[in-house]
């Protein structure tokens, strides 16, 4: 084995860390280790090896960043790179590294049809074409987005009598019918669409996993929830809570999913709480005196301190980030965490507007809380508070609610062609650096 000079271990299945035992192989010249499931930086002990080609095209391509432009490129410079783009375990691999989804965009609500607003270039071109193709089948209805999660969208009929699970990508969709219970009884519903804890849905596609949907209700005196298996494909039994309230709503605005918990604005002073472990409902408290400044301009998100509850307002020209945590005492408070500056970062007039409309507005929230979407007099902002980058996406002003969408997009092979030539590739010689990756000191030529 000391001799060795060649080693093609490609196509093997391989998991887990490069192994640095092959640094002890000092007269290798050739490694491949492509098509396999690596993950992780390269170990010290090849920097000593005189390699003259090493094959690590999956480990390089699934650390570029996870946008549909970085793969665009690279699939067109030669038939093995697109293979290795379109190979669909290639998805679990970015998924398993980079774990947060890149925000491809933002499904609204219009009065004529579902829209999509594309962030991301590429990924719009086929997403915006499939939203306007969601149509009911009986004349003249139409489908109204709830929610997005785990790469799928969640849509209702205008009554809540059927609810839809879609994938944008794949346009693989499934039609749900909601329980009388909810549709005869309810006051006001909302729901989510989430993948089962565990499920990872990698056994050749990350987008074959299995979903629940959770919905949510208020009747008479009660909150009440139930959830739908697609797995078995029927509810479950319904669970119910007292509300502090007769008047006690859950809000239109999308739910946060943070852990094992889903959670939904309910009237004024309460959060409501939904474990999906043993599927039971309580309330969590919100109190007036700290929140009634904001009204209605609040949305209840995973905290940025770490996996926490946490919820995001504005008031006026900031935006305020709140965690629920436990004091000295092991009692749960609530914690301004941070106070964001918008107009000036945004740039925003100054001037207020008319009575009764509000200068910002919180849209809409990333499903792991790293974005947010803000309305604004001049256009809706996309906001990345932990960075403190933002970008105009819009200058629509009268979309109230937005419902982001996440999920590595690899594009298709004529809207790879089509993109090449309109950036004026040349596609007979294209280099790739991998030292444009920071984990990966080596150039990758290919023939």
């Amino acid at each position: 084995m000391a001799s060795l000079t060649i080693l093609d271990l490609s196509w093997n299945n391989i998991d887990g860390g490069v192994p640095p035992e092959l640094g002890s192989l000092r007269e290798l010249m050739f490694l491949d280790l492509s098509h396999n499931k690596l993950t992780g930086p390269l170990p010290g002990s090849l920097s000593g090896l005189s390699i003259t080609r090493l094959d690590l095209l999956s480990l390089i391509l699934v650390r570029l960043p996870p946008l549909p432009s970085s793969f665009s490129s690279p699939a067109l410079v030669c038939k093995r790179w697109h293979r290795i783009v379109r190979d669909p375990g290639f998805l679990c691999r970015l998924r398993a590294f980079h774990r947060a989804l890149p925000v491809l965009g933002f499904f609204h609500n219009s009065p004529d049809f579902p829209n999509f607003v594309a962030i991301q270039g590429m990924s719009g071109i086929s997403i915006a074409a499939a939203v306007r193709d969601l149509r009911m089948d009986v004349a003249g209805g139409m489908w109204w987005f709830v929610d997005c999660r785990h790469g799928r969208a969640l849509l209702r009929s205008r009554d809540w009598a059927d609810l839809l699970v879609w994938d944008p990508i794949t346009s693989h969709r499934s039609f749900i019918e909601v329980p009388d219970q909810a549709r005869e009884g309810a006051f006001d519903c909302n729901a989510a669409v989430l993948r089962p804890s565990g499920a990872t849905g990698c056994s050749g596609d990350c987008r074959s996993s299995p979903f629940n949907v959770v919905l949510v209700f208020t009747s008479g005196s009660c909150a009440i929830a139930c959830m739908y298996s697609s797995v078995t494909r029927a509810w479950g039994e319904f669970v119910s809570i007292p509300t502090p309230s007769l008047q006690c709503e859950v809000t239109e605005e999308p739910g946060a999913l943070v852990g094992d918990e889903l959670y939904w604005l309910l009237g004024e002073s309460s959060i409501l709480e939904f474990r999906l472990n043993d599927q039971r409902l309580t309330l969590v408290e919100r109190p007036l005196e700290k929140f009634s400044v904001y009204k209605r301009n609040i949305r209840v998100v995973k905290s940025e301190r770490g996996s926490g509850l946490g919820l995001a307002a504005v008031k006026n020209f900031s935006l305020h980030l709140w965690a629920r945590e436990a004091d000295h005492h092991d009692t749960a408070k609530w914690v301004l965490c941070r106070e964001i500056e918008l107009n000036t970062l945004l740039e925003l007039p100054l001037t207020m507007p008319r009575v009764g409309s509000i200068p910002v507005w919180i849209s809409g929230l990333g499903e792991d809380g790293n974005v947010v979407f803000l309305r604004t007099t001049v256009g809706m902002f996309i906001f990345w508070p932990k960075t403190m980058e933002f970008k105009m996406v819009t200058n629509n002003v009268l979309i109230k609610t937005v419902y982001p969408y996440a999920n590595f997009y690899l594009p298709q092979g004529n809207l790879i062609l089509e993109h090449g030539i309109s950036q004026g590739y040349n596609l007979t010689s294209i280099w790739f650096r991998a030292d444009l990756c920071a984990t990966i000191p080596f150039y990758v030529l290919v023939d």
